[in-house]
């Protein structure tokens, strides 16, 4: 499971935190917007099989906010825990005795890192400054 988290940038978080509910809603949308970015790129890069069937590809999920240790986060594509239809997506991602490892969810991740914290910030930005109106 790749994870986005909202860290770094701690004064921009602190002042959304101070919101309440609408800097839930901020920090939500934010994390929600980075989610899809990486999203998208994990359907792309997801081990498709040729037999004409439903595809883990096609069932990546963002999940909703969570929070843990004061850090708050998404989780998009594979978990270890996973015991849906599509829990062979695990075994693609980190590999089995047999399997070697693809890690194709945690790439998606590293190739838009960039892109993550500039989004985050920004619309960060862009709901502290639609809060002050």
């Amino acid at each position: 499971m790749a994870k986005i988290e909202l860290e770094g940038m701690q004064e921009l978080i602190d002042k959304v935190n101070k919101l309440g509910s609408k800097g839930d809603e901020i920090k939500k949308d934010a994390l929600n917007k980075a989610g899809q970015i990486v999203k998208e790129t994990m359907e792309k890069k997801a081990p498709r099989s040729k037999e004409n069937k439903r595809h883990m590809a096609d069932h990546i999920e963002v999940s909703d906010i969570e929070r843990s240790d004061g850090i708050d986060f998404v989780k998009i594509g594979p978990d270890k825990g996973d015991v849906s239809e599509f829990f062979y997506s695990k075994f693609t991602e980190w590999g089995t005795s047999k399997i070697p490892a693809q890690h194709w969810a945690s790439k998606s991740v590293k190739e838009n890192q960039k892109k993550i914290n500039e989004l985050i910030k920004e619309e960060l930005e862009r709901g502290l400054k639609e809060f002050d109106k």
